[in-house]
C-alpha cells in the first residue's frame, strides 16, 4: 500500500510524500526527497486521477502515520493543500492547483505511466469525468492548514505555465502559506530545490 523506509522502532520523525500525475510511488524523485531531507523516515504514498479517492488515502496515511511532516509535488502538492493534517508541516511544490484547467492543456487521452506502480498499472486516463471530478473536488472543499505551511514555485514552470503560477501563488498564499522561488528550476523537482526548501523549513 506504502513505498516506505519505515523501520520497527525507528527513532526518526516520519515524513509521507505524495507524487505528481503520471508517477508514482517508486520515483526518482522520491529518492532525491528521501537524500535531502535524511533526518525523517519517509513514506510515499501512491495516487491516482481521482482527487476523491486520493486525498482520502493521504487522511488515512497521516491518521496511522502521525507524519511531522507532509510533502507533494505537482499533482501531489494538490491534493496535500486539501488533505486533513492541521497539526502537520505541510510543504507543497510547485503544485497544480490549476488542475482542472491543466487537463484540457495536456489533452484527453491515454498516458503511460512513469514509473512501475504498485497497483500494477501500466497507463491512465484524461478524459471528460476526470475534468469533472477536478472541477467538482476544487469547488467543494477548501484549504486545510497545516501547522506551518510552505509553497515552492519555480520562476519558469513550462508545465503550469507563468500566468497559471501567479495565480497558484496568490492562491495558496491568501491560504496561509509562505511562498518560496527557485529563480533557475522548472516543474520537475530537482535536489538544488530541495536544498533551498530544507533550509528554510530547518532554519
Amino acid at each position: 500500500m506504502y513505498e516506505t523506509s519505515v523501520q520497527e522502532n525507528q527513532a526518526k520523525p516520519i515524513a509521507i510524500y505524495v507524487h505528481g500525475l503520471g508517477s508514482g510511488a517508486a520515483s526518482t524523485t522520491v529518492c532525491t526527497v528521501r537524500k535531502v531531507f535524511s533526518e525523517y523516515e519517509w513514506i510515499a504514498l501512491e495516487v491516482n486521477e481521482n482527487p476523491f479517492e486520493s486525498v482520502e488515502k493521504i487522511n488515512a496515511a497521516v491518521s496511522e502515520f502521525k507524519p511531522s511532516l507532509l510533502m507533494g509535488t505537482s499533482l501531489g502538492g494538490y491534493y496535500v493543500y486539501y488533505a486533513e493534517a492541521p497539526y502537520v508541516v505541510k510543504v507543497i511544490c510547485n503544485p497544480a492547483m490549476n488542475m482542472a484547467e491543466l487537463i484540457p492543456k495536456i489533452g484527453f487521452g491515454t498516458y503511460s505511466y512513469f514509473v512501475a506502480r504498485q497497483d500494477g498499472k501500466t497507463e491512465y486516463t484524461l478524459d471528460e469525468a476526470v475534468y469533472r471530478r477536478f472541477t467538482e473536488y476544487s469547488k467543494s472543499h477548501k484549504a486545510v492548514r497545516g501547522i506551518r505551511n510552505y509553497a515552492l514555485f519555480a520562476a519558469h514552470d513550462e508545465l503550469i505555465g507563468d500566468a497559471d503560477t501567479l495565480d497558484n501563488m496568490a492562491l495558496v498564499f491568501e491560504s496561509g502559506y509562505k511562498l518560496l522561488l527557485d529563480s533557475t528550476g522548472g516543474h520537475r523537482l530537482r535536489a538544488a530545490s530541495l536544498k533551498l526548501l530544507r533550509k528554510e523549513i530547518t532554519e
